[in-house]
Parts: C-alpha cells; sequence; structure tokens
C-alpha cells in the first residue's frame, strides 16, 4: 500500500475541536453497488490508511490502496492551504506528489473531501492527474461544501462503517471554505463520461463521477 506523509496543520485548541461526525452517505450508497456487482476491484482511498476502509473493500473482494491527499496538503501548503497554493515552488511540490500513479491503476477513487480545499490552477491540474489514474469506467467518489454561509471547515479523516454510513474522525486543523454549486463541478469534470449528484441535509454536494 501506498500511504502520504505529513504533519497536521495547526488549528483550533482541543477544547474548540469538532466531534466526530457519523452521517448517511448516498454517494458512498452508489460506490458501494459498483464494488457489490464486480469483482477483484482495484480501489483508492485517498483519506490516509484505515482498517475500517480496508475491512470494507476487502470484505466485498476487491483490492485497496491508501494515499493522503490532505496529508501530502498539510506536508507542503502549511497552515493555509489556499495561501500556500499561490506559492509557485510549493504548488509545483505538491503537483509532484500527488497521484503519481501509473496511468489507468484504479477502477475507483474515494476522495472524500479532499478537493474542495484546493484552488486554481492546483485544483484543475489534480483532477486531470485523478482521472488519469482511473480506468475507464471507473468511478470516483469526492465531497464538496455547499453552504455558502460557512467561512471555515475542519479537516476529516473518513471511515466507512458500512455501505451507507460514514464517520468524519477529525484530524486537525481548519481551512477556508470554498462553495461549489452544480454547474462548478460539471465544469471541474468535463472531461469525465457522466456525473451525478447528491445534495445531503447537511449541505454538501456529493458526486459520482464517472471516468
Amino acid at each position: 500500500m501506498i500511504f502520504g506523509a505529513g504533519k497536521g496543520a495547526s488549528g483550533k485548541s482541543s477544547k474548540e475541536a469538532p466531534a466526530t461526525v457519523t452521517r448517511h452517505s448516498s454517494g458512498l450508497e452508489q460506490f458501494h453497488s459498483m464494488l457489490h456487482g464486480s469483482e477483484d476491484l482495484s480501489i483508492l482511498d485517498m483519506s490516509g490508511a484505515s482498517q475500517a476502509n480496508i475491512t470494507f473493500v476487502t470484505g466485498a473482494g476487491h483490492r485497496i490502496s491508501s494515499d493522503d491527499l490532505i496529508g501530502t496538503m498539510q506536508q507542503v501548503f502549511g497552515e493555509n492551504f489556499q495561501e500556500g497554493q499561490q506559492v509557485e515552488e510549493k504548488a509545483k511540490r505538491f503537483l509532484e506528489l500527488a497521484l503519481t500513479f501509473p496511468e489507468a491503476s484504479f477502477d475507483g477513487v474515494m476522495v472524500w473531501d479532499a478537493l474542495q480545499f484546493l484552488v486554481s490552477p492546483v485544483l484543475e491540474e489534480t483532477v486531470v492527474r485523478l482521472l488519469r489514474v482511473v480506468r475507464p469506467g471507473g468511478l470516483i467518489l469526492a465531497f464538496f461544501n455547499a453552504n455558502d454561509k460557512i467561512g471555515q471547515l475542519p479537516l476529516y479523516s473518513h471511515r466507512i462503517q458500512d455501505a451507507k454510513t460514514i464517520a468524519q474522525v477529525p484530524r486537525g486543523g481548519i481551512q477556508p471554505a470554498r462553495h461549489f454549486n452544480n454547474r462548478d463541478l460539471e465544469k471541474l469534470f468535463e472531461k469525465a463520461a457522466s456525473i451525478k449528484f447528491f445534495l445531503t441535509r447537511d449541505n454538501l454536494r456529493e458526486v459520482i463521477v464517472r471516468r
């Protein structure tokens, strides 16, 4: 397996730290339908190594690799991801480290909410690389903040509880929020075959992208 490295970015004090959130995910349910209906798939989990996620994917008869995209952001960009990406050397370094897998390596990728912390042009280049490592017909699961009233977002690791349920585990750090509407995401994934949206009660756009 492949593990991303990186130390945590500073954020709120322990007294203000967000609690673990357990939530229903229609996007995960859709992604699971691919796992359930196929055999011996290769899946990439971009929320870092997790026994819960490993057990979920291998229990369905598939292979899993682990990477940590947010961990790489913390390592390269420091406390403020958006500011860090404006530094050319840091942006270049991030792209050297992110999604370095061979072309068409995976049948599915669980990106979770990592892409919402990237800005242009790093965001678009990361999506190009993401699509490159997914096989034609493969699925990408991603979450984007849809609440334009939120100014900051906590960082989470995502741990699968079952085919419909995710635990979002705080990992330290708060980042400025970006807000994505359907049109933004359609444009971002315009090279993909299709995109499907699920708008949740907690103001996330869960997205299933088919390569």
